[in-house]
């Protein structure tokens, strides 16, 4: 009796698990856009927890990297992105992914777009 309601517990917790996961974004293109006014360098993505990560040694002011990759789904939560800023200090942002459900339902491929700010800040946001 204790085995039958072990396996109903964990086929209901499977079930309600798999119901309630929320589909993927499709992307197809990463940007990461210097707004600052000096070259950033050492430029770094990290996304957690798919462990995925893009590097760059730098990124003039005012300009962009641009990525293109074949369409995948955007399985990452978060993202660390850490670069030097033209001081030469160490600038380091961890901050949530955007999820929009409406892209994810229509299975578009969309850019994800980093922007980091002159204030040290970053913003992320799905185009």
């Amino acid at each position: 009796m204790i085995k039958q309601r072990t396996v109903l517990a964990i086929f209901t917790f499977i079930f309600v698990f798999v119901g309630c996961a929320k589909p993927p974004v499709m992307v197809d293109r990463v940007l990461v856009q210097n707004a600052t006014t000096s070259k950033i360098t050492d430029v770094k993505v990290f996304h957690e927890p798919t462990n995925k990560m893009g590097k760059v040694n730098a990124i003039l002011p005012q300009s962009s990297l641009d990525v293109g990759l074949p369409r995948q789904p955007l399985l990452a939560r978060q993202a660390v992105v850490s670069w030097r800023d033209g001081r030469g200090r160490e600038m380091r942002v961890k901050l949530e992914l955007p999820y929009d459900r409406s892209l994810a339902k229509e299975r578009r491929a969309v850019s994800l777009m980093y922007i980091i700010h002159a204030s040290g800040s970053v913003t992320a946001d799905l185009q």
